[in-house]
């Protein structure tokens, strides 16, 4: 959820500015793409142009010149068959992987100090908008670029959030649910089903519920990978959207689960494995169409290689873009957001996009500095006066946080360096506190060798 001052970017063309005539596409006259501005993430309504020959080659839609054509409705039915099955196999190719889940809370503190102390997550790294009045938190079981994590947004000023029916809970799989939570009792929390094997079955779960009223159910399943395992979400119809997690997101159907005791069924869909990898529970009640969704729970994030294709693909499938794809302002990593029929939001990111915003690891410690040099090479040690002002920043501590940069740090702004990062990143000392800044961004401090400097 970055919510940055918007920049020009620029849709990639598709087969949707060309006409055709006689079977044969040609080109519109005068047809041209031009740069879009981006909306902020709060305020985005527009859609992707529908393309119906997604990913077709020319010389397959010039098939069919100086030929007889069929009727105009069979015609574009067969053109969109033929799209989707394009569509399906590219898709299946994609290289998809749960990112993150988004949903908005009260109190950042409180809910760090629950998810670290009572369900044993980490808090990874802090992401501070002091011009948008959010800021995000990351935690999890594991590095975000090999496990499935929460992001917390807290909006200044907003202390609750309606949760509403329609969301379920998430799934955190435990080695011991009783020990758990007693755990969590011990530290307050509050506990909504204790620990018992499942209706109808035999695994053993419990339910909590964290500060802000979020339900987490506890799953006696170790050793796992990812032990944020679940997201569950309620439907209303069960089968619909089975086919639409299939065909536009390239998920699973991993099994299913009827309780006609209970009237519900369940459906687990994912990447992989749901004992290795994080799911989607889709939960559908008997009888039960609509529900409210309430302000609180936000998206699932999810990786893509191509958020262009992927936009195309989920319109083709019956989903809804709501942010066209193309880069977000300031940071530049490619996104794109959309509904399924249900209206549950996801947003697909880039793959390689997603991974330069994590290079940048800071150490857990500072460095003990030496003595300055007085050489102008870059060194630990080395003052330096910085040449331009950054977009974003980032602290150089042992949870990270990203902001915009705001005026803190400034062309002319002097300091030292403390550490080296890979990829000419260095932490560097200033006035306002020590951060990770690129080399670009300053250059050694020249000065006379009579000179006294303190930095």
């Amino acid at each position: 959820m970055v919510r940055i001052i918007p920049m020009a970017s620029s849709i990639r063309p598709s087969l949707s500015s060309f006409r055709f005539s006689g079977g044969v596409a040609t080109p519109r006259f005068g047809a041209s793409i031009s740069p879009l501005r981006l909306p902020r993430l709060s305020h985005l309504s527009s859609s992707v142009p529908q393309s119906p020959f997604f990913g077709l080659k020319a010389s397959e839609l010039l098939k069919t010149a100086g030929t007889r054509l069929p009727p105009v409705g069979n015609a574009v039915q067969a053109s969109t068959a033929a799209a989707q099955e394009t569509a399906l196999e590219w898709v299946k190719r994609d290289k998809r992987r749960m990112l993150h889940v988004v949903y908005r809370v009260g109190d950042l503190d409180r809910t760090i100090k629950f998810y670290t102390e009572c369900l044993g997550m980490k808090l990874l790294r802090k992401r501070d908008i002091p011009e948008e009045r959010y800021t995000n938190a990351f935690l999890g079981y594991g590095p975000e670029d090999s496990h499935f994590v929460i992001e917390l947004t807290y909006n200044y000023g907003v202390d609750k959030y309606d949760i509403g029916t329609a969301f379920g809970h998430f799934g955190i799989a435990v080695e011991d649910v009783a020990k758990t939570v007693e755990l969590i009792k011990a530290k307050g929390g509050k506990v909504t089903r204790e620990a018992g094997p499942v209706k109808g079955g035999s695994t053993v779960i419990a339910f909590v519920e964290d500060p802000d009223g979020y339900k987490f159910e506890l799953i006696e399943r170790w050793p796992t990978p990812e032990p944020l395992c679940q997201v569950m979400l309620r439907v209303g119809d069960l089968d619909r959207a089975i086919n639409f997690y299939e065909k536009a997101f390239g998920m699973e159907l991993l099994r299913t689960r009827d309780n006609p005791e209970y009237k519900y069924t369940i459906a687990m869909m994912g990447y992989g494995p749901e004992d290795k990898n994080a799911v989607l529970e889709l939960t559908y009640n008997y009888g039960v169409t609509d529900y409210e969704k309430g302000n609180g729970y936000a998206q699932i994030a999810i990786g893509t290689d191509d958020v262009y294709k992927t936009a195309e693909g989920v319109q083709l499938f019956g989903g809804k873009i709501t942010r066209e794809p193309g880069p977000l302002p300031g940071i530049n990593t490619k996104i794109t957001a959309c509904l399924d029929p249900d209206g549950w939001k996801t947003v697909f990111v880039d793959n390689i996009d997603f991974l330069k915003e994590l290079e940048c690891e800071s150490p857990s410690v500072e460095p003990v500095v030496p003595a300055p040099s007085r050489s102008r090479r870059l060194e630990i040690g080395s003052p330096i006066v910085v040449v331009e002002a950054p977009k974003v920043i980032k602290t150089a501590a042992s949870v990270p946080c990203l902001r915009a940069n705001s005026g803190l740090v400034k062309p002319g702004d002097v300091g030292r360096i403390v550490s080296r990062k890979p990829k000419d990143v260095w932490a560097v000392r200033l006035a306002i506190g020590t951060y990770l800044l690129d080399g670009k961004y300053f250059k050694a401090l020249e000065f006379d060798e009579s000179e006294d400097i303190a930095i």
